[in-house]
């Protein structure tokens, strides 16, 4: 009956999984509709419950990665950022809580915000997992950014340790 935030980011994880292995498979045209399929996905659940910020996350992320990257981006920042920070202040945060605004500041070049969130995420682990999926994508936006010449360097430092948690066990 339409879009919802759940479903949607279900199908927009289904989507990024299918650009991720055709741009592992090499088939750039593949991948750039596949890419585009999910930001539009997870786009698409976002605006239909801006309370949940996990289809924001994705939706900005993957524009970030988008050659060049989306300009939507920008516009859609604050808003998750806020969304995120909502559900933070009503008590029941939990990793991807964390793990959001982390993402987020890598995006918003916002070092001490990614210092920050990195603690409270690394705090908050339950799965030697998480750490790693939020590892991945601190990755490929630094990658992405690498890729247009623009390198941050603790960006690398949050990559390492998130990455070091999960190998910790």
């Amino acid at each position: 009956r339409g879009p919802s935030s759940e479903t949607n980011g279900l199908l927009g994880r289904v989507y990024k999984d299918r650009w991720d292995a055709e741009k592992k498979g090499g088939n750039s045209f593949a991948a750039k509709g596949w890419l585009k399929k999910a930001i539009d996905t997870y786009l698409q659940g976002f605006e239909a419950d801006w309370r949940d910020a996990f289809p924001g996350i994705n939706a900005v992320t993957l524009m970030e990665l988008s050659s060049p990257p989306d300009p939507r981006r920008i516009e859609l920042l604050p808003v998750v950022t806020y969304a995120v920070k909502r559900r933070l202040a009503r008590g029941t945060p939990d990793y991807w809580d964390h793990a959001t605004l982390i993402e987020l500041a890598v995006l918003a070049k916002d070092e001490a915000a990614a210092t920050e969130a990195t603690g409270n995420a690394l705090a908050a682990v339950r799965e030697n997992w998480e750490p790693e999926t939020t590892a991945r994508n601190v990755g490929l936006i630094r990658e992405a950014r690498a890729a247009q010449g623009e390198v941050i360097a603790w960006a690398d430092e949050v990559e390492e340790a998130l990455l070091d948690r999960a190998k910790a066990g």
